[in-house]
């Protein structure tokens, strides 16, 4: 098994998901990747003083973006022999965020900002540091209330769609894309069936915290230094939607613009995998998941929201 460095250069980074696109590195199953991102707003250093302009990246191949902005992705890397029908597994081995990063509030007329009731209102931007090995970060206004505890992992983790032309990559889609699940920290477990030959995976938007729901747009944007992963190709055994599992719990993800659909579709994918975990019938599955199951919304800032089921390990004794 071998092990590549991915920096981010103008033959790197993209700012969409496609079939079209090459691919800069090829693997085989059991091969990780370690990837150094921008954040996900291009941004390449933190900002000199409160309300300055950060110096962004510029330096681009037009082919590589679309004519829309798009977050910072790093890739795509193929999957040697991944065929439409496989799932792709991501081990998420470590992450460790740069130095500084991002937070901002308002500012301009988004659902969210509405529905916050502040649409209107000045734009807040809370500039962090952002300590790995405190694993913390604090903002520009000091400690308390303004430093928190760190959780990163990666915003964005997916594959292009099987549809012609240039994605956005601010939708999570059945192959991954913006889940901002913030479960998936190092030592959890990604599970993405593959839509396209190759798989052409890439990765980008570092997140050092968020909560469930990243309710104002951004969660605590940052670059990362390090983000070690896995690669393990499941031939011919697709998902519906994303799995992940993490040292204490399974999940399922589901994405639509309609929450109440993506919660259902996340249960439903749950109660599945229940039934193949335990051997329920599918009543005695969905008894347990009442008792269970956690349904939480994991993001609704992305045009399709994204709820994810949860279920922790300890709660069913084997």
């Amino acid at each position: 098994m071998k092990t590549y460095y991915l920096m981010p250069d103008k033959n790197s980074l993209h700012n969409h998901f496609s079939l079209d696109l090459d691919p800069i590195l090829t693997i085989h199953s059991g091969d990780s990747v370690v990837f150094k991102t921008l954040d996900s707003a291009w941004g390449m250093e933190k900002r000199s003083v409160p309300g300055a302009q950060r110096k962004r990246w510029t330096e681009t191949i037009p082919e590589r973006q679309a004519p829309f902005f798009g977050h910072a992705l790093i890739g795509p890397v193929s999957i040697h022999n991944a065929e439409i029908g496989d799932t792709l597994e991501i081990k998420i081995n470590e992450i460790i965020p740069g130095e500084w990063g991002w937070a901002s509030g308002g500012g301009f007329p988004s659902e969210w900002n509405k529905k916050l009731g502040i649409a209107e209102e000045k734009e807040v931007m809370l500039d962090f540091l952002i300590d790995s090995e405190l694993k913390e970060a604090v903002s520009q206004f000091g400690n308390f209330p303004y430093k928190i505890k760190i959780a990163p992992f990666m915003g964005i983790m997916g594959m292009p769609p099987n549809a012609e032309g240039k994605h956005s990559t601010f939708v999570p889609r059945e192959s991954g894309g913006n889940i901002d699940c913030k479960e998936l920290q190092a030592g959890s477990r990604l599970f993405l069936p593959v839509s396209v030959e190759g798989g052409l995976f890439s990765t980008g938007d570092g997140h050092a915290i968020q909560g469930d729901g990243e309710i104002c747009g951004p969660a605590l944007e940052c670059p990362m230094e390090k983000v070690h992963l896995t690669f393990i190709l499941h031939k011919k055994q697709k998902f519906s939607f994303p799995r992940a599992e993490t040292q204490k719990a399974w999940i399922t993800m589901s994405f639509h613009e309609d929450l109440d659909e993506a919660m259902w579709s996340a249960l439903n994918n749950m109660i599945d995998w229940m039934i193949e975990i335990y051997s329920f019938s599918r009543a005695e599955a969905s008894a347990w998941a009442s008792l269970a199951v956690d349904l939480r919304i994991t993001q609704i800032v992305n045009g399709n929201k994204g709820v994810h089921a949860l279920l922790a390990k300890d709660k069913i004794y084997k």
